[in-house]
């Protein structure tokens, strides 16, 4: 098999790419405009295209946005979370204050009104209003308040 040169194929392309434009004029159609949008990377591109699995829990779909945009369309507010002050996208909870004896009747968790309730204690909650999970909550579960957990 004969090698070709690098200078023959780039003038190959060149002419594929002329005869291509001609072909095309010929026929009426109009070339196609470059795009003047700066993409500097395929993974920008697939970050403006990510749909979200609305199948999954709601916290689940939160940490899989990986843009500002792609949260916008969800409803969600961009905004630095935690300790390491990392964005992410907080999605409004539909339950947010909703009665509740368990996080399983939640789309997020189901949290004490007071943090300063002991462990242990009989009590109902609310639903979390958001998939914001930083900060210290106590959580109900089975109608039991458990222990303060502090997310930082």
């Amino acid at each position: 098999m004969k090698q070709v040169s690098s200078t023959a194929q780039k003038h190959f392309g060149i002419w594929l790419g002329v005869g291509v434009s001609v072909a095309l004029s010929a026929c009426g159609a109009q070339t196609p405009e470059p795009i003047d949008m700066p993409i500097s990377s395929v993974e920008e591109v697939e970050k403006l295209e990510q749909v979200v699995d609305t199948s999954l829990p709601l916290v689940q779909q939160a940490y899989s946005i990986e843009s500002e945009k792609v949260c916008d369309k969800q409803g969600g507010n961009w905004k630095k979370v935690g300790r390491q002050q990392a964005y992410a996208c907080v999605l409004p909870a539909r339950d947010a204050g909703n009665k509740c004896n368990d996080s399983s009747e939640c789309e997020v968790a189901c949290v004490t009104e007071n943090n300063q309730m002991k462990a242990g204690l009989k009590t109902s909650g609310v639903c979390l209003e958001s998939t914001d999970l930083f900060g210290c909550r106590a959580y109900v579960s089975k109608g039991v308040v458990e222990h303060t957990l502090c997310v930082d």
